[in-house]
Formats: C-alpha cells, sequence, structure tokens
C-alpha cells in the first residue's frame, strides 16, 4: 500500500530537480511530528524549493521515501546537507563551565528523563556558548543512513551565530502544537526558548511572561509573528487584541517560489534559519 502525502507546506520553481545541486545546500527540517526539506542557493540567496509534512516517529522511515519518491530533489547529493534539529531538548552552557561528562545528567535535569536518544552538541563561538541537545536515536538512524553526510545542528545554534537586534524584540514562531520564543535587546540574546502550547492563552501568556521576566515593555517592544498562523484565526484574534505592536514579519532575506495561499510570514519562519547557514 502506498503511502498518502498531504504537505503541510509545498513551494518550488518549475524544475528543482534540475538545480546545480554542486551549488546548493539542502536543509533537513526535523521537528516533533513533523519533516521538511527546503533546496536553496546561499549565495543567490534563493529557495528553489520548500516541502514540510506532519509524520509521526514510527512511519518516518517510510514517508521519508515516498517523499523523496515523490519530489526528485530530495537527496543527498547537494554542496552541503544541513539536519536541524527544531526539537527543544537541549540546554545553553557557557563555553567556560562546559562539561562533557555533565551533559547527559544536565539535560535531564533541563528537560526530564529520556530514552532511545543520542547526544550532540554545537559550539556556538559568537556567543562562547556550547549547546547540548538530544535527538531520538531512530530518527537520527534514519536520516544519517540516507543523508550520510549531513551536519547536524540545533535551531537554536544557529539564529544564536547572529548578533541580536539593537531594539527591543521578540520573535514568535508557530509551528503546529509548538511555539519558539526569542527575544533580543540592545544586541543581547535574553532568551531562546520553544514551548508545547494547546490553547492561544497559552501562547499569549509566553508572550507577556517573557516581556515581565525580561523587563520589555509593550510600549518599547515589537513583538513579530512568523509560521504557521492564520491572520483570520482565534489565536491571531488573541494575541492582537492583548499585545500592543504585534506584526506579522513580512521581511525576507531570501527570495521565494511565488504561491498566492503561502503568506510571506510563513516563509520568515525558514527565512530566519537560512541566514544563519549562508
Amino acid at each position: 500500500m502506498s503511502t498518502v502525502l498531504h504537505p503541510t507546506v509545498e513551494l518550488s520553481i518549475s524544475n528543482p530537480e534540475a538545480v546545480d545541486t554542486a551549488s546548493a545546500y539542502l536543509l533537513v527540517q526535523v521537528g516533533n511530528g513533523f519533516i521538511g526539506f527546503a533546496s536553496f542557493q546561499p549565495t543567490e540567496k534563493k529557495v528553489n524549493a520548500w516541502v514540510v509534512y506532519e509524520t509521526a516517529l514510527h512511519e518516518l522511515e517510510e514517508k521519508l521515501g515516498a517523499i523523496a519518491a515523490k519530489h526528485d530533489w530530495v537527496h543527498s547529493n547537494y554542496q552541503k546537507v544541513l539536519l536541524v534539529q527544531y526539537a527543544a531538548n537541549n540546554v545553553l552552557v557557557p563555553a567556560m563551565l562546559n562539561s562533557d561528562a555533565a551533559k547527559e545528567p544536565l539535560l535531564e535535569l533541563v528537560n526530564g528523563p529520556s530514552q532511545n536518544t543520542v547526544l550532540a552538541r554545537d559550539i556556538v563561538l559568537q556567543q562562547s556558548l556550547v549547546n547540548h541537545y538530544s535527538i531520538d536515536a531512530t530518527a537520527a538512524a534514519i536520516l544519517n543512513k540516507r543523508f550520510a553526510k549531513g551536519e547536524w545542528w540545533h535551531v537554536q545554534s544557529l539564529l544564536l551565530t547572529k548578533r541580536a537586534a539593537a531594539e527591543a524584540r521578540i520573535t514568535v514562531t508557530i509551528r503546529f502544537s509548538e511555539v519558539q520564543l526569542t527575544a533580543e535587546r540592545a544586541g543581547k540574546w535574553l532568551l531562546l526558548q520553544s514551548y508545547s502550547y494547546q490553547t492561544p492563552e497559552d501562547v499569549l501568556y509566553y508572550i507577556l511572561n517573557t516581556m515581565e521576566q525580561q523587563q520589555l515593555s509593550q510600549e518599547e517592544t515589537t513583538v513579530l509573528l512568523q509560521g504557521y498562523i492564520n491572520q483570520h484565526s482565534v489565536l491571531y484574534d488573541v494575541l492582537y487584541n492583548y499585545i500592543l505592536n504585534l506584526q506579522l514579519k513580512e521581511e525576507l532575506a531570501y527570495s521565494f517560489p511565488a504561491k498566492e495561499e503561502h503568506p510571506v510570514h510563513l516563509s520568515a519562519s525558514l527565512d530566519q534559519v537560512l541566514v544563519c547557514v549562508s
């Protein structure tokens, strides 16, 4: 029985499989309940194709095969393949205090006990930080087999390679049942955190709590909204009613294939990451 595929996101130029992959990158998005692939040209700041599919762990291998069969451009023969972990099972440690021997108990202390995982780390030189994180061992084995030369990164590590904004800013990224918050001010990263949510009020609470904890006033803080959110949704209405300076993120560094029903703020969630690996 063939696997039925229903993409959450599907963008592409007319013939993405014809792109010269010797000068292109493939970014693989690995998250809780989803897998995504983006083919892009870092020098030209151009996205050739982007697809995202919801998937459970037990069906990942079968669905990955079906995705590669449907989208000929999803393969390993790129100049570089980046495997980006979006799940929030991580802990950031100042480089001077880092101890590899302590990473496992530290991850367990912050995220709770885990089973069947492999541990990875990124060194973020720009912030003098080490990011320790765990990856589901089954998913890692499947993806490492298909993309043998792939480089693993955690999404927070990539974001931290860029200097934070001078003005007070909170960026809210919606990914299915998860919300990622980043807070910046005066060229410093104040917060990078992901949360699960069930109701619009959960997301509102996380934003307002971040403002309170980081001493960011509503009047002086811009809240940028990006990712999987509909401007006509209940979630958007709740945030619009309670957040003073709420904006959909509309500026992109990369050019994306045009699609009428695909809003710019959805592309912004990928664009933010692509800028960090260019």
